[in-house]
């Protein structure tokens, strides 16, 4: 496919677009550090239009640049957004799939759609972009995330289908604008109208900067907004907390408070409150009431105890101080498994003894720092204690009895505070220490190492502790809240670029149309004033010839006239008279062919159908030119397969006037052999026959190159035939007219030096043999008849005189309509001879008027005319003439006219 102006252009923009693709997708995918998406992949069009314009030569360069661009990327964040792997199968599964949808939509633009800025139809331009832009584009999404779900471990199948999605509006976007740009920048050899190349330019640089704006402009306004979501969902985490810590406050107070209101705390007592507190809040391990006895009453207590559970009770834990009073754990709940904390003594541990001695000094519950308490030798995870006050009821209030004491899972107290969507969206740290490890986090990375995470925090006080909790988005939610807005904009962002380039293709489209519309009428122009000035020429030619022709016949009449005044021989006069009706006739048939090459061109021709004699028409040609081609020396024949009586629907005075121009030619231009007129008849449908009538001669032929231009008008096969032989050049032309008119064809085929073969193909209509009433004129007395003859014209009035008087006839003369009506109401006619143009009043008028008076029976009218056209004799019909003659006058047809009047006479 050439498609450059030279070798060495297309090796440049072949390596040109090689390079492209490697280095816009680098590009690109750096960008999308910030963006996490990539909203055009250019190098989706490049790809495409390199296969369109170098078809499978692209492909090794496309499939070598595509792997080591995929190999190129190894940052595994960016691997994450983009979808890039760095394995080599992965790599190589990728590059295939750019392969092979290039390949695909090359293969549907060069042999289905065309050139994308020369669309023919419209409708190719929506194919384009549905096929070739967006379909197809699915090849490369699917199988690139394919690879990435086969060979890459770290890839999440459940964003399988939204990763497809991603990649496949990336590469329509991709298509839709780097296609036209870069074609509209290549200078391509094209056989189609340029159109100017900075429209598409100027469009597709808008959508790629609008497309690529929008997409940062949004990402960055939803980061604000998910930012704003998240700072609210972190008062909501801290206000939970608070209310979970603060319940576990709540718990003690309401044990406290219970064992406050009892004098005597029983055992069933305490397990009957304590269960239901237990109940209530999943987030207890234990509750217990601890209370507090001098180091001297210890023994006393021991036996209460020991009663209590009916087992030996030891007390567990010796005083960390010698005054320090001794604050044993008595009731516990639940009892299952924490048996063996009974009789143990909290101030008997360090990290219990700093709280209950905050504790005397207020009635609110204080609580531990965390801490991992045993179970049975076994680590329960994280918990803190809160030791609530129950003072002795007596006047002294001060007096400390002993401590509701509670112990609290804090995972549990979390995990409820916190809901499952807020613990997907945030990555969650909560210290006592600030430099000290989190007693509790929600995932394995270190908060503060979060790229490009905004880390929020706020303390939590209760029971005089403190909470530090740090949390951090996670890329995940900012991802998943991005993507599902980011996703209609995408499907947004290609609905509106294929709109718009719809109309930017629909614009070339049209533009393409109109330079080819104007090119087409500027060569067609070119062409008419190339054929006027042909036509021109011919008909200089023509007029040239004409005069020849006209001053022939004219040369003789007035030649033989002119002798005929200086011989007084009756026999030269008449050799003479001869001679001038000869070349008077032929002058008449060269003003005929004028006319009627001047109503066929005006459309004033028409033709009749009326039935005729088929054999006497053909009896006429061979009436006409047997003697011709005798004189000659040539050989004539008629060949007809029709026999008998056989008539037809038709124009015959045309169809004859086809066959004489045809015979004459023939004749005209065959000097030895002879010509032959085969005629064939086969029937093309009920009562319809195909005549095939062919003209052969062996004349002098006609040459191949002029077949095409021999059939118009004032045109001869060259200029040496019309000094040699003579002729108009209107006799085929006139009879290529009327064959057209009849729905016929006349057909050439002609060897030069060895004859022509014309032949008329024409379809008539068959009817059945008409026989009209046969009068014989031979012994009909004209002379009788009184005859008005209204002519203007004193020569015509001559000649209609003399040939009236030589039949024996006198008539009368006027020389205008109006006169003739006058002298009609005042005489009695047996037939009016009509001038159909006269002045003061024509003859159509005074023949209107006459027939108020006279009808066509009582007073025949006979026109006489040049107009012998059938459109002119229904005319002179309609308005009330009986017959028509045409001028000029024939003797012998004027005297056949009259007879017919004269035998209606007598009858």
């Amino acid at each position: 496919m050439k498609n450059f102006n030279s070798k060495y252009h297309s090796i440049i923009f072949y390596t040109l677009f090689v390079l492209a693709y490697f280095f816009v997708g680098i590009t690109l995918t750096k960008l999308a550090f910030n963006s996490q998406t990539i909203p055009i992949w250019l190098p989706a069009g490049i790809a495409l239009v390199g296969c369109y314009i170098w078809w499978w030569r692209f492909i090794p360069p496309l499939f070598i640049a595509a792997m080591a661009f995929n190999l190129n990327i190894f940052d595994s964040s960016l691997h994450e957004m983009v979808l890039i792997g760095s394995s080599f199968n992965e790599a190589m599964y990728i590059a295939l799939g750019v392969v092979i949808q290039a390949i695909v939509g090359a293969a549907l633009l060069k042999c289905w759609l065309g050139h994308p800025l020369h669309f023919k139809k419209r409708k190719n331009i929506v194919y384009f972009i549905v096929v070739v832009a967006i379909l197809v584009s699915l090849i490369s999404a699917n199988l690139g995330v394919f690879a990435l779900s086969q060979f890459n471990s770290a890839y999440s199948v459940d964003n399988h289908w939204q990763n497809v999605i991603y990649w496949w509006l990336g590469d329509t976007l991709g298509v839709l604008i780097a296609t036209p740009f870069l074609l509209s920048l290549l200078p391509l050899k094209s056989n189609q109208h340029s159109i100017s190349a900075l429209p598409t330019i100027a469009v597709c640089s808008v959508l790629f900067i609008s497309v690529a704006v929008t997409t940062q402009l949004y990402e960055q306004e939803n980061r604000k907004n998910t930012i704003k979501i998240a700072e609210r969902e972190v008062h909501v985490i801290e206000n939970s907390l608070y209310r979970y810590t603060n319940r576990s406050i709540i718990a003690v107070q309401s044990l406290a408070s219970q064992v406050q209101s009892s004098s005597t705390l029983s055992q069933q007592d305490f397990y009957s409150y304590a269960d239901q507190l237990l109940e209530q809040h999943s987030f207890i391990k234990t509750l217990s009431w601890n209370e507090k006895i001098p180091q001297n009453k210890h023994q006393d207590f021991i036996k209460e105890i020991s009663s209590i559970y009916h087992s030996s009770i030891e007390i567990v834990g010796e005083p960390l101080e010698k005054d320090d009073p001794l604050i044993i754990v008595k009731y516990i709940a639940p009892f299952s498994g924490n048996q063996k904390v009974i009789g143990f003594n909290i101030l008997s541990n360090s990290d219990l003894k700093g709280p209950l001695l905050k504790s005397n000094t207020g009635h609110l519950p204080v609580g531990t720092k965390i801490i991992q308490l045993l179970t049975q030798s076994k680590v329960s995870g994280p918990t803190y204690l809160l030791f609530a006050p129950v003072y002795s009821q007596n006047e002294n209030r001060e007096t400390v009895k002993g401590y509701a004491t509670g112990v609290f899972l804090i995972h549990s107290i979390i995990e409820q505070a916190i809901s499952k969507q807020q613990s997907e969206m945030f990555s969650i740290d909560i210290y006592e220490d600030i430099n000290k490890p989190p007693f509790y986090n929600n995932y394995a990375e270190n908060l503060d190492q979060a790229k490009g995470s905004r880390i929020m925090s706020f303390n939590i006080n209760f029971g005089g502790q403190q909470w530090i909790v740090k949390l951090a988005l996670k890329e995940s939610f900012l991802a998943q809240h991005n993507n599902q807005f980011t996703l209609l904009l995408l499907v947004l962002q290609v609905a509106v670029c294929s709109l718009i380039l719809m109309v930017l293709f629909l614009f070339n489209q049209q533009q393409i149309e109109l330079t080819r519309q104007v090119t087409e009428r500027t060569h067609s122009l070119a062409q008419a004033k190339k054929q006027s000035d042909l036509a021109n020429q011919a008909k200089s030619q023509f007029l040239a010839n004409m005069s020849h022709e006209i001053r022939t016949p004219l040369n003789a009449v007035i030649g033989f006239s002119s002798l005929a005044r200086k011989d007084d021989s009756a026999t030269t006069l008449i050799g003479y008279l001869d001679k001038i009706n000869s070349s008077s006739k032929s002058l008449l048939g060269l003003i005929n062919d004028i006319l009627d090459i001047s109503k066929i061109e005006s459309q004033r021709l028409v033709i009749e159908y009326i039935p005729f004699d088929f054999n006497a028409l053909i009896q006429r040609i061979n009436n006409m030119f047997e003697q011709s081609a005798s004189n000659k020396g040539i050989d004539w024949k008629i060949n007809s397969s029709l026999q008998g009586n056989v008539w037809f629907i038709g124009d015959s005075m045309r169809i004859e006037q086809i066959l004489l121009n045809l015979c004459s030619n023939a004749i005209k231009f065959t000097s030895k052999g002879g010509v032959t007129v085969n005629i064939e008849a086969k029937l093309s449908a009920p009562n319809k026959t195909q005549l095939t009538i062919s003209v052969i001669d062996t004349g002098i032929g006609i040459k191949e190159s002029q077949h095409k231009n021999l059939f118009n008008a004032f045109t001869q096969a060259d200029s040496s035939t019309s000094r040699q032989f003579g002729g108009t050049g209107l006799g085929l032309a006139i009879a290529k007219e009327l064959s057209q008119l009849m729905d016929a064809e006349i057909t050439l085929q002609s060897e030069l030096n060895k004859g022509s073969t014309f032949t008329l193909s024409i379809e008539l209509a068959t009817t059945a043999p008409q026989a009209p009433p046969v009068v014989e004129y031979t012994n009909i007395n004209i002379a009788c008849l009184k005859i008005l003859v209204a002519e203007d014209n004193p020569v015509n009035q001559m000649v209609i005189k003399a040939m009236l008087s030589s039949l024996g006839i006198v008539p009368h003369l006027v020389e205008n309509g109006e006169m003739a009506v006058d002298i009609v109401k005042q005489q009695n006619f047996d037939l009016v001879l009509m001038d159909c143009q006269m002045p003061v009043m024509d003859g159509y008028r005074a023949t209107a008027l006459i027939r108020q008076f006279k009808t066509d029976k009582e007073l025949p009218i006979i026109a006489l005319t040049a107009d012998v056209m059938p459109e002119d004799k229904a005319h002179a019909q309609a308005v009330g003439f009986n017959q028509h003659l045409a001028k000029p006058l024939e003797l012998s047809k004027l005297s056949e006219c009259l007879a017919q009047y004269a035998v209606v006479n007598e009858q």
